[in-house]
């Protein structure tokens, strides 16, 4: 079989380990271990590791001291964004551990003073990014990230009926600052997350608020009602109640990755897969919420990991296999202004075309880096060959300046790959069903033997023919 075809990687990192108690002073560094919903979605089907490997590997050559870095200074939600994506490929564990080492002494400047900046969803986050790490939330950087964060989530009211409106927002995550308040759904899907692992008394609360942006058809919304609005749930056709895959991929995500099993939450799950999986067109691919509005690689990266995590593996593949298509491999003769960042993902295929003879563009990186760091997660579901690599040349000899046709087999789906010989040669893509490509090459001039290659990012097979002049 091909090298790639292997059993899941026993190493492939914890998005979440539910093992890890909050109270837990000290931890190794990030270690190479699957997360049980991620080693229990992929445990059916034979996946291949390059594509999700090699946009790892560009992804943690972006870094600088463990940070993503912009002309402005760190990104820092960005950065949790790659942590928690490169700790899902076993090979990063060591580059998670780096970005820990460097985003812990500076936690502060992204979840606030804690007393007149406190931000909720940047609590939340950080807080599952350092279960991720292998690190203790409640001494994260110095700072107890749940505590801080069951400040920003509302309380239950001791007497609900007396007091409807605190009621109705029970559980809500708010921002503490004087710039405005900014916490959303994806925020609230994080803080359930870090509340549930840490075992916090606040994390039903959470739950059920969350719960409750969940709209009929199953999506999520992207953002809460006004506090003084009566009714805190989503009113689907109502303006502020639109449809976001986004938002809806990372609510299924994160209930997952808390370990809720409860049935409420296995409900919220079904509904949102269902709706997520209509929402995927045919093409494997999804549409952002307006503005956006356009297919791209982020949304799907997102919905086909989601759909993952649910098991429902046709369409976790069929999104993979699009992220894979925005993925260039110009390599060896192929090579394209591109070449040097193989790996990366394109946020859409135009970006490809535009930038494969000029280089990916500095204005244009930073929307690169976004892109990677979410396909990362929707790759880990990108099929395998059927079969070894491997090059045949139809004829056993032929003419100088002939064009002889060449089969390739062992491609997986919407692999690239470049095949070719002496003076010549073909890009191609592996087909969706994975048989056998078929091209033809020209041969050079001399009497001799000539050698026809494909090669993929990581491997290469090779066949030989005599030529004669």
């Amino acid at each position: 079989m091909h090298h790639r075809i292997r059993p899941i990687r026993s190493a492939a990192v914890a998005l979440s380990t539910v093992a890890l108690g909050a109270g837990l002073l000290a931890a190794p560094p990030a270690s190479a271990e699957p997360s049980p919903a991620l080693r229990s979605a992929k445990a059916a089907v034979n996946t291949d590791s390059t594509p999700s490997t090699i946009a790892a590997e560009w992804m943690a050559g972006e870094l600088q001291n463990g940070l993503v870095e912009t002309g402005s200074g760190p990104d820092f939600g960005l950065t949790i964004d790659t942590g928690m994506a490169l700790a899902t490929v076993a090979a990063q564990s060591g580059t998670v551990t780096a970005i820990n080492n460097s985003l812990e002494p500076r936690i502060a400047e992204y979840v606030g003073d804690g007393t007149k900046e406190s931000y909720a969803g940047p609590l939340a986050k950080a807080a599952a990014f350092a279960r991720v790490a292998k690190k203790n939330p409640t001494s994260y950087g110095g700072i107890n990230l749940i505590t801080r964060l069951e400040e920003r989530t509302a309380d239950v009211p001791a007497d609900p009926a007396a007091e409807p409106q605190a009621a109705a927002f029970a559980g809500r995550i708010f921002d503490k600052s004087e710039f405005g308040n900014f916490a959303n759904v994806i925020g609230q899907s994080y803080a359930v997350r870090a509340l549930t692992l840490a075992r916090s008394t606040e994390a039903a609360a959470a739950r059920d608020f969350l719960l409750k942006q969940q709209c009929a058809d199953g999506f999520f919304r992207a953002g809460f009602d006004k506090a003084d609005v009566p009714n805190q749930s989503c009113t689907q056709g109502v303006a502020g109640s639109e449809a976001d895959p986004d938002t809806t991929a990372l609510a299924v995500i994160n209930l997952v990755e808390s370990g809720d099993k409860s049935p409420a939450v296995a409900g919220a799950l079904a509904k949102a897969g269902t709706w997520l999986a209509d929402r995927q067109r045919n093409s494997g691919a999804f549409r952002a919420a307006a503005p956006v509005s356009k297919i791209n690689t982020n949304s799907t990266a997102l919905g086909g990991y989601a759909l993952g995590l649910l098991k429902n593996r046709d369409a976790a593949l069929k999104a993979a296999l699009w992220i894979r298509k925005n993925q260039p491999v110009d390599k060896y003769k192929c090579r394209t202004a591109l070449t040097k960042d193989t790996g990366a993902v394109a946020y859409r295929k135009d970006r490809v075309k535009d930038s494969s003879t000029t280089g990916i563009p500095a204005a244009a990186r930073d929307e690169w880096r976004r892109a990677t760091a979410q396909a990362i997660l929707g790759l880990q579901f990108a099929p395998a060959s059927k079969d070894d690599l491997k090059i045949v040349s139809v004829r056993k000899s032929a003419r100088a300046g002939e064009r002889v046709q060449f089969r390739v087999f062992g491609l997986a789906p919407s692999e690239s790959a470049c095949m070719q010989v002496k003076g010549d040669f073909v890009r191609v893509k592996g087909k969706k069903s994975g048989e056998k490509i078929v091209r033809k090459l020209q041969l050079p001039a001399g009497n001799q033997r000539r050698v026809g290659l494909v090669k993929t990012s990581d491997d290469e097979a090779r066949t030989s023919l005599r030529v004669r002049n």
